[in-house]
């Protein structure tokens, strides 16, 4: 695999000015959301921190990093700043950011069934993410293995990357479920 070549100044300042745009947006949906009429008093609410935590990353990636058949699973906490990206790419409306975590808006959790953005992976379970790209990497791993993927009708096409986003709840998720498999350290 070849290396790409470094980002420009220029570049970086773009993925910068970008960065701070999909910051501003997704902290503006989950303030939406908070401002809504809420039922029963419960508050919509949302995870601007984890939203923060992962803009820079999620920018870079989206905004010159991924290749056409590369796969993401998006933290779920980090949802308003992929729906940000999306939108921002033309993917996503203005009145879905509106509507976020509400019926018809966009989703608190990536879902490949309820968001019209492109999702490749629904994340709403903490932890999904990490072990599904997993497993898309064995079985992608595996078709090129039975030689199937010659047999495809996009012979040329290019075996993606599989790319999990987690955060700290991923993380002591994979931990519990270690220790609880016996494993002490």
């Amino acid at each position: 695999m070849t290396r790409a070549k470094p980002l420009s100044k220029t570049d970086l300042k773009h993925l910068r000015e970008l960065e701070r745009k999909i910051l501003w947006l997704s902290c503006w949906m989950v303030s939406e959301a908070n401002r809504r009429e809420k039922i029963d008093g419960v508050k919509v609410g949302g995870h601007q921190a984890s939203s923060a935590s992962m803009v820079a990353i999620m920018t870079a990636l989206y905004m010159s990093i991924l290749r056409p058949d590369d796969r993401v699973a998006v933290k779920p906490h980090a949802a308003p700043v992929f729906h940000a990206i999306q939108y921002l790419m033309g993917n996503q409306t203005r009145k879905k950011l509106e509507d976020f975590r509400a019926l018809g808006g966009a989703q608190s959790y990536p879902s490949r069934t309820k968001d019209t953005d492109d999702v490749d992976f629904s994340t709403g379970s903490v932890g999904l993410g990490g072990a599904m790209t997993a497993f898309a990497s064995i079985v992608q791993d595996y078709i090129g293995a039975r030689n199937w993927r010659r047999q495809s009708r996009k012979e040329d096409r290019k075996v993606g990357r599989m790319i999990a986003l987690v955060g700290d709840a991923e993380l002591d998720m994979f931990m519990n479920v270690y220790r609880k498999a016996g494993n002490t350290t």
